[in-house]
């Protein structure tokens, strides 16, 4: 038969093909090599194996859990640092700007001045951070040479409300969180407006004369 060859090992006869009948076979329609899978019947559609389908399924689910983590993790960070332009002298925190003036006024001058800026006022301090920043902001901005600085914490009944009860910021903010160096409703003649003091580094409040003139923080919109 042509392109086959007939050999004896051990007394077995073994026929082989030579590499000419081998390669007519494969490219035959009917060779012995053709898989019948290698082309699918016309209408039908190709199935991938269980393990290869297991396979794409957690590649997917991987990539749809590593965008939800990107996604929630790009939204944090825009809730906890959003964008604002601020001035130049002042410094952002918490979606406002703030700016330390050395320039000292009276309580009362001093949040006329800061109203003169977007929704401005004398700074309100809600929080520990927030009066971290703040007293970094004063010590930062040549502020450190001044026993006193103006906040916007003022008590307008002047000490009518019982247990120091009628301190409140001069903005809307509640006044929930506190930080008194000492404790006003425990002073027999207290001030009626506070102030950052030094001897704190500018965490802590007193209470002041309210026309005492001290430089002061001003927060506001940018």
């Amino acid at each position: 038969m042509a392109g086959v060859s007939l050999h004896t090992f051990g007394g077995r006869h073994v026929r082989f093909l030579s590499p000419e009948k081998i390669g007519a076979l494969r490219h035959s329609k009917d060779g012995p090599w053709r898989s019948p899978r290698q082309e699918p019947p016309q209408g039908t559609d190709m199935m991938l194996p269980p393990t290869a389908l297991r396979s794409v399924s957690w590649l997917l689910l991987s990539c749809l859990v590593l965008l939800s983590q990107v996604q929630g993790e790009d939204s944090q960070d825009k809730e906890a640092s959003p964008r604002i332009s601020c001035p130049k002298g002042s410094k952002a925190y918490g979606g406002y700007c703030y700016a330390l003036f050395t320039i000292t006024k009276s309580w009362m001058d001093a949040d006329l001045a800061c109203q003169k800026r977007p929704a401005g006022h004398l700074a309100s301090v809600l929080s520990g951070t927030e009066a971290a920043f703040v007293a970094s902001l004063v010590k930062s901005s040549g502020g450190n040479s001044y026993s006193n600085v103006w906040i916007g914490l003022h008590d307008p009944t002047e000490g009518s409300e019982p247990g120091a009860g009628g301190w409140e910021w001069s903005t809307s903010d509640v006044l929930n969180y506190q930080a008194w160096e000492k404790d006003p409703a425990t002073i027999s003649s207290p001030g009626y407006c506070g102030s950052l003091t030094r001897v704190t580094g500018y965490l802590k409040w007193n209470d002041y004369g309210c026309y005492t003139k001290l430089p002061y923080v001003c927060k506001f919109t940018g």
